[in-house]
């Protein structure tokens, strides 16, 4: 669990915005569930565009999406923790980084989004890693003859991983690892063109003589 006093070094203007962003988020996130218990769709996740203002946290989230299963096993969480702060939200009341239950209610709600989204969600200030996809991997086992990971993904661009592993004994032949590199984060956005200058590429018309 995060610790909510990671929150207490981020300033109020800082807070105010993070808190009216996970308010808005939260509510989104409901709305899109609610629907989708009326209309049955397929699908486990579906995109969203929630894009961190860069002026209330770091980093930024890669290719969000709401995932319906966290959003269904902490629906009452979620709905209680966004009440909450709806009053800082909506600006009746001034936030205060000194209020230490306000801060458990922010820590909360943001751990619930982080569900969510599956992705960290940092505020500017906080000694924490920087918003992102984010994956954890933990493994126990006693006696390891084959092969054993914590995580396994294929390329990490973006974001960061942690794998453990804890084992008794590793037989010959077998190996236990606590991360085996995959995919984790977006690859980078490809240019349009090809190479050198965009210039070199336009059409010119031609001079007529």
């Amino acid at each position: 669990m995060t610790d909510p006093f990671t929150l207490a070094g981020v300033g109020a203007v800082v807070l105010a915005e993070g808190i009216k962003f996970l308010y808005q988020q939260a509510g989104d996130a409901l709305k899109r569930w609610r629907r989708r218990k009326d209309a049955h769709p397929a699908g486990s996740a579906e995109s969203v565009d929630a894009r961190l203002p860069a002026d209330a946290f770091k980093g930024r989230l890669e290719n969000p999406k709401v995932h319906f299963d966290a959003v269904q096993r902490l629906e009452p969480a979620l709905v209680d923790l966004r009440h909450a702060v709806a009053d800082y939200a909506e600006g009746i009341y001034d936030v205060d980084p000194g209020d230490q239950r306000l801060l458990q209610a922010v820590d909360g709600l943001r751990q619930v989004m982080e569900a969510v989204y599956g992705q960290r969600i940092t505020f500017l200030g906080e000694p924490r890693p920087a918003s992102g996809p984010v994956a954890v991997g933990e493994v126990k086992v006693d006696n390891v003859l084959g092969y054993v990971a914590g995580l396994r993904a294929r390329d990490i661009i973006s974001g960061s991983a942690t794998g453990r592993v804890e084992v008794g004994t590793v037989h010959p032949g077998g190996t236990a690892v606590g991360l085996d590199v995959g995919t984790l984060g977006s690859p980078p956005r490809r240019s349009s063109y090809p190479t050198g200058d965009p210039d070199e590429h336009e059409e010119k018309p031609s001079s007529g003589t």
